[in-house]
């Protein structure tokens, strides 16, 4: 055979190999994630070598890779100083290599997961990948939960006890359980980096563990969710679910939904595995001087760190506890011995039902024999117990603010831990029905009302939506509490229903179906409501009735509509002159110069993505399309060219531009083209957003500004 031969032949070979790789490799497009950089500060030590105190975190891309800490800002800070620690105060380094940490694989085990690939993926990319020191338990899901399993550092161990011949299991499965498992058993305050992998091909189908349970577990203990959702021949798993658990947890999220041929889903698992190993490793060491630190209540110094990457400008940040310089006792220092943190609530948690708060002591296998446990809430001192739980029923309680913390001591009383004072909301449910008890065909007068309600509560805010479209509500009135109770009186819920709710053009209106919702608005601003609806109250509302022309034609009744008729002819021309003066006014500014004190215009949307933006011209357009001053994006409620805001005849406008839109100002709603004068400060309201006029000095806090029923 030729050299040429031979060379031909080696290139169509290597030709050969690179289709296969690319017909059984897993492409990028295959794979989602969850896509959010994330900072978990998790534990912090003190190096008696450097007289230091070293914080660890996990620092990640929003690709789920390790950010350099060379490419990226830190900032250090004690918990409510005022400036920041100096640059030679501190110093960050990537931690290289990671310190161990322990893990928990949550493996779905119903019969649509396909495990021998799962199985396979673990064994060939991932647990081989881990550090020797690392520890993993394992716990399976089906139509229940197994117990878990004891945590390996023989990782061949762990596979060939448990995960060589995974077995299937029938029913719906009660994945969410198995993962409140997994970060119920992970402890709070804990040296070590804690994490729980979770592998489903499903979504949760029966009643089990709420993600809102699971994300308070797992932020009390600082645990990473780490998801993989596997869309495989018959699973259909819950993307969104999923990442938002991994990103509140400040894990990360991966999704496959590529080939659903067996191999192919197994080279996606390895791809998968292959980019998580990547993420577990991304952490970093902070070094930090605090021997002029003051500790807190705690006996430890609360720092917050902030990581910015230099091509971003949205830094991450995160608290963490760290040790005070060692005191010296009889020559040997000496640092607090113990720790103790909440297990199952954290700071600013709204509490709705009873539960039992509990407390776990670091380190946990050297509690004293003569521990007690006190529990102070509000600062009135719960009796000494053995147990570390406490009972904390919401509805025993005024609805509001309420702090907590949690104390362990020895047998002569002296307090060995304690935890921060933690913040809590407690709420009560309100209970809607009408007065008269009908739900069904309602027309005229109606009142809502609600019975039942604690002192504290001075106003109920009501809203309404249509019960297929719920997310988008709007006020429909307040009333104040009188000995107990709120009643709002519709003088007629038909006409209301059309206000808020008119039917397309050309289409009849056959009634409505609304979902009515409540809240008692907290005396302090910021704080959550002191109650809110339980269950929204559906109301069947009967449409207007119709006109008839030939009832009103017949009898004496002729001269009154004669002379309704040439009124409305009047009050037809009188709107057109209206409407012709207003799209002069928006069309044409005057000659007067803008007020030397400027104003602006603060936008948010369902109270988050608040921003705020400078009147420095005389027409600020506002609406969906993309040529508006200020974009309204999203919302079919917007139109695309919805409103303005005017400098005119010395004085600022809002003004609608269409004919057929809708805007609230200061409660009052606007139909079609409208002139309204705007003080300092407005509320204007547009679809779902929230818009405020007011003072350029006044942005910093805008809580107090508008008193609404938004």
């Amino acid at each position: 055979m030729t050299l040429g031969r031979r060379l031909t032949g080696l290139m169509l070979l290597a030709l050969l190999l690179l289709l296969l790789a690319t017909a059984t490799g897993a492409q990028d497009e295959d794979i989602a994630t969850s896509d959010s950089s994330q900072l978990l500060a998790y534990a912090c030590t003190f190096d008696s070598a450097s007289g230091r105190a070293i914080a660890r975190g996990a620092l990640f891309t929003d690709e789920g890779q390790r950010l350099p800490t060379a490419e990226a800002t830190t900032v250090v800070s004690q918990a409510g100083a005022s400036a920041p620690l100096t640059p030679d105060l501190f110093s960050a380094t990537d931690a290289d290599p990671r310190p161990p940490l322990r893990l928990i694989l949550v493996i779905d085990t119903t019969d649509t997961m396909p495990l021998a690939q799962v199985s396979s993926a673990l064994i060939t990319s991932f647990l081989p990948s881990l550090a020797l020191e690392d520890e993993v338990a394992l716990i399976t899901v089906d139509s229940s939960t197994s117990d878990l399993t004891q945590y390996y550092v023989d990782k061949n161990a762990l596979y060939n006890d448990h995960l060589f011949d995974l077995s299937v299991g029938s029913g719906d499965n009660v994945i969410n359980d198995g993962i409140l498992a997994a970060v119920s058993s992970m402890q709070p305050n804990s040296p070590e980096r804690q994490a729980v992998v979770v592998i489903t091909d499903s979504r949760p189908q029966v009643e089990q563990a709420s993600a809102d349970e699971i994300i308070t577990r797992a932020q009390a203990s600082k645990t990473q969710i780490f998801s993989i959702a596997l869309h495989s021949q018959s699973g259909d798993p819950d993307n969104e679910a999923l990442f938002a658990m991994a990103t509140a947890t400040r894990g990360y999220g991966y999704a496959y939904d590529g080939d659903k041929r067996s191999s192919e889903i197994e080279a996606g698992l390895n791809e998968i595995f292959s980019r998580l190993v990547g993420t577990l490793s991304a952490e970093i060491a902070v070094s930090v001087d605090v021997s002029n630190q003051t500790p807190d209540e705690t006996g430890f110094i609360p720092l917050d760190i902030s990581v910015t990457p230099n091509t971003s400008q949205i830094a991450r940040t995160d608290r963490v506890s760290c040790p005070p310089p060692p005191v010296e006792t009889s020559g040997t220092p000496a640092l607090p011995p113990f720790t103790i943190a909440f297990a199952n609530i954290v700071e600013g948690l709204n509490v709705r039902d009873a539960l039992t708060v509990e407390a776990a002591v670091q380190p946990f296998d050297q509690l004293p024999p003569d521990a007690r446990f006190v529990f102070l809430l509000d600062d009135e001192m719960s009796p000494e117990s053995q147990e570390a739980l406490f009972p904390f029923d919401p509805q025993q309680l005024a609805p509001g603010r309420h702090t907590l913390r949690a104390q362990m001591r020895d047998g002569a009383g002296n307090v060995l831990a304690s935890t921060p004072t933690t913040n809590l909301f407690t709420q009560r449910a309100l209970v809607l029905a009408t007065a008269s008890g009908s739900t069904d065909n309602l027309a005229g007068e109606v009142v809502i009302q609600t019975t039942g309600l604690p002192a504290n509560m001075t106003t109920i805010d009501f809203r309404a939506a249509l019960a297929n479209n719920p997310t988008i509500t709007y006020p429909i009135g307040s009333a104040p509490v009188v000995e107990g109770a709120a009643a709002l009186t519709i003088p007629d819920i038909s006409a209301e229903a059309d206000r808020l709710f008119p039917p397309a053009e050309g289409q009849a209106q056959a009634g409505w179906t609304l979902q009515i919702t409540a809240a008692a608005p907290s005396a302090t601003a910021g704080d959550p409501p002191l109650g809110e609806s339980a269950t929204p109250l559906i109301l069947n509302i009967a449409p207007r009735p119709a006109f008839s022309l030939q009832t009103l034609l017949t009898g004496p009744v002729l001269p009154i509509v004669s002379a309704v008729v040439l009124l409305g002819i009047d009050l037809l021309l009188l709107r057109q002159v209206r409407k012709a003066r207003i799209r002069r006014t928006i069309a044409g500014a005057d000659r007067r110069d803008l007020p030397a004190q400027l104003m602006c215009l603060t936008v948010s949307r369902g109270g988050a993505g608040r921003q705020t933006y400078m009147l420095t011209q005389k027409t600020t357009t506002l609406g969906r399309g993309s040529g508006n001053d200020i974009p309204l994006e999203d919302d079919a409620n917007v139109s695309r060219q919805h409103g303005a805001i005017l400098w005119r005849r010395g004085g600022w406008y809002f003004a609608n531009r269409k004919d057929k839109v809708r805007t609230r100002v200061n409660g009052k709603q606007y139909r079609g083209l409208a002139l309204v004068r705007l003080e300092n400060p407005t509320d204007i309201e547009i679809g779902g957003y929230q818009i405020i006029f007011h003072a350029t000095e006044q942005r910093q806090d805008l809580s107090d500004l508008v008193k609404t029923n938004l």
